[in-house]
């Protein structure tokens, strides 16, 4: 799913709704790394609670993020627990910058764009097999994490 109509929420007598939406997300690049999610795509949970004409939309997902270790670029399976808000008001979204382009316009929430931001907010700044990594060797390219201590160059 890329768009989802915000219309289309069920409030019923509650003033909040809520539904589960399969959303695809293409691979990206962080660090000049290549990274993807398990199966290419999250399942986001999104609740909406409206007052009058506005609406926050609450949206989380979890899943398991595939790359390289930024240190020794070994393969990562990094689980990542994502979530975040988007303020709504007469279905257009509110607080943004001129130059950023708004997740909701005429009621339609652009869910793919949406769940990527909120997947690359949550990000660590350094993505690591394990935090202990020990990277590369500078000289001759060799994992660290493999030949540890005894690794020397004559």
């Amino acid at each position: 799913m890329r768009r989802f109509d915000l219309r289309s929420l069920s409030f019923g007598r509650s003033d909040e709704a809520s539904c589960r939406l399969p959303v695809e997300l293409d691979p990206f690049v962080f660090g000049g790394e290549r990274y993807t999610v398990s199966g290419d795509r999250v399942d986001l949970s999104l609740t909406a609670s409206r007052v009058g004409t506005k609406l926050v939309l609450q949206g989380a997902f979890s899943t398991q993020l595939h790359g390289a270790c930024a240190r020794c670029l070994q393969d990562v399976d990094l689980a990542i627990d994502v979530s975040g808000a988007e303020y709504v008001a007469d279905g257009e979204s509110q607080g943004v910058e001129e130059a950023e382009e708004a997740y909701v316009r005429g009621y339609h929430l652009q869910v793919d764009r949406w769940a990527r931001d909120l997947l690359a907010d949550a990000l660590p700044a350094r993505l690591l097999c394990r935090e202990e990594c020990r990277g590369l060797c500078p000289v001759c390219g060799a994992n660290l994490n493999e030949d540890g201590e005894a690794h020397v160059h004559v």
